[in-house]
Parts: C-alpha cells; structure tokens; sequence
C-alpha cells in the first residue's frame, strides 16, 4: 500500500534515546567507580589502571551524550559493533577492579539492560553472549576465583542476564505493538485502511514544502448517493472498501493515497507532474472501473481533477482549493452533458 503519510521513521527506531542512556550509564560507573575506592573493603589491585578506565568511561559518556543532544544517532549496525568493542574493556574493567572480587559486578546489570532494550533479538543474544564471556573472564587469570565460587556466579549471572534479556524484549513487542496500533488510529481511515485527512494534510504540506514538485489529484464517485440511498451504507460501505483495495494496489510508493471525506479521495504524488499525473489518473480510473461490485451494484465511476506544485501553486492550502474548484467544475459539466444527452 502507499507509503507512510509521516516521515516519523520506523517503530523500533529510538532516535538519540540510546545515546542519551548509554551516556548517563557510562558517566554514572565512572563516578561511582571513583567514589567507592575510598570507602573501607575495597580492594585496589590495580589502581592506577582503574582510574584511567574510569576516565575512559566518563568520556565515552560525555560523547554518547553529544551525540545524543545532537541527534548525530549511530545506525542500528554501528552501534551494535561499538556495543561489542566495548566488552574487552568490561573485562579489563573487572580485572583492574579485583577479576572475581570485584565490585563492579552489579553495576554491569547496566549493560545488560541496555543491550536487551535498545538492540532486536538478531543482535542482542549475540551481545548477550559476549557480555556474559567478558563477565566470566576472571576464570582465565585469577587463581582464587574457583574457591570464592565465581563459576556458580557465572552461571547464575548468564541465567539472570538471559532471563531479563528476554521478559525486556517481550515487554518492548508489546509496547511496539500498542504504538503501531495507536499510529494505525491516528492516521488511517477505519473504513478503508487508507490514510485520513490529518495523514493527507501532512503529506500535501511536506509534498509542496520539498521544492521538488508534486501533483495533487482528488476523485469522488458519480451517483455514490444513490448507491446509499438503494442499497443501504452497508453496501455503500463496501463499495468504497472495494475501490481503496484496487486503488492502493497501483499507486506508487511514496505517494499518500487518502480518503478524506465520505466519498472523496486524494492522492499526493511527490515529483509527479504533467504526463505523469495523466498516467496516475489512467490507472486509478481503470481500478476503480475493474473493482469487485457487491451483487446488484454497478460498475463506479469517479470523476477527477489535479493541479501540480509549483506550476499552479506552491501553498499547500491553495494547491487544494485549486483542485478542488476544478473537480467541481468538472462534474458540473459533466451534468450539464448529461442533460443536454
């Protein structure tokens, strides 16, 4: 069907979200890191390896909030390679820290969370799997990690990290599915599936705003009342479920296909002027005409009318009085040679 009247992006798009949280979660280690080495307990094999990885870790969060502020968003791709990168140094931070003893343990909950809620499954279980080697890590180097019992750790930290990882990406599906279904009402039309009159509003707006030119095209039905009045708004209503249905199936993508009152319909069509706006009216014409009827309903007609930014207009507003004037005039003479027939 046509494309999104919204340039609002796909649903698993956060936009700078992750960069705003990873900053807040990298500056966040830093400075707790820092403010623990001074409270009685906390061991300190490796001090001054354990202040430059803070001070690296408070500048990463420095630029991820940057980025964040400036909406410079890394593609999903990118960020899931940066995300792996950083899990040599998760491990070098639990090595510098104490390797099984260390005190940044429950802080990598942190990571965790983010992984399983920013990244789709395809990525995240693979960042998971990482994730949970850099923790088991200590069991390579550090001689006393089997008597303190860091392999039962281990595990219950993978089984932990797993089972968040997994109620997180259920609870974000539900979440993305109440959006679509919320973006659904806001901008299609419940009876035929195509976009509303807000969606159209938005796209002729951005069509004509672009400078690159777009035709408008509105058509309504010849006689539609008639088909209400003989056959009841049940029947009516098919009608028009049946014209959206042919409609929408050779309409380009891109173009915003709306119906914005009872019968009448616009279609937006960025880019597309003189033979091109013939062509878009030949074919709908021709859809709408080949369109599955209900029994004892004929064939629909519709009568059409266009007019192209900038060459007629370049005001949204006034691009689709301009139509609209000639749309009117066109049925007008269309009667007056039924008339004179």
């Amino acid at each position: 069907m046509n494309s999104p009247a919204r340039n609002r992006g796909p649903l698993h798009d956060d936009g700078p979200l992750p960069d705003l949280v990873s900053g807040l979660m990298w500056l966040a280690t830093a400075v707790a890191g820092v403010v623990v080495l001074a409270l009685p307990g906390t061991p300190h094999p490796h001090l001054g390896v354990a202040l430059v990885l803070a001070g690296f870790a408070a500048g990463w969060g420095v630029v991820s909030l940057w980025l964040g502020l400036t909406a410079r968003t890394m593609p999903i791709g990118r960020r899931a390679v940066v995300t792996a990168a950083m899990m040599p140094i998760v491990a070098l931070a639990l090595w510098a820290t104490g390797g099984a003893r260390s005190y940044l343990q429950p802080v990598l909950l942190f990571t965790a969370l983010f992984i399983a809620y920013f990244f789709p499954p395809r990525l995240a279980w693979p960042l998971v799997a990482l994730f949970c080697g850099a923790f088991f890590s200590p069991l390579a180097y550090d001689p006393q990690a089997i008597e303190l019992g860091y392999p039962a750790r281990g595990v219950l930290f993978l089984v932990a990290v797993a089972g968040q990882a997994g109620i997180v990406h259920y609870l974000k599906q539900r979440l993305l599915h109440a959006e679509a279904v919320q973006r659904g009402m806001a901008e299609r039309d419940p009876l035929t599936g195509l976009y509303n009159r807000r969606s159209f509003d938005d796209a002729l707006g951005r069509a004509t705003d672009d400078g690159a030119g777009a035709a408008l095209v509105l058509f309504d039905f010849d006689g539609f009342k008639a088909v209400n009045d003989d056959h009841g708004h049940p029947i009516g209503d098919a009608v028009l479920r049946a014209v959206a249905e042919a409609c929408a199936r050779v309409v380009r993508d891109g173009d915003c296909l709306a119906r914005i009152g009872g019968d009448e319909f616009a279609l937006v069509a960025p880019g597309a002027a003189g033979a091109g706006v013939e062509r878009i009216v030949e074919a709908l014409a021709a859809a709408i005409a080949d369109a599955p009827s209900p029994d004892g309903v004929g064939s629909v007609q519709a009568t059409f009318a266009s007019a192209v930014a900038p060459q007629d207009a370049s005001d949204p507003g006034e691009l689709f009085r301009l139509a609209d004037e000639r749309l009117l005039a066109r049925k007008r003479e269309l009667k007056r040679l039924a008339r004179a027939a």
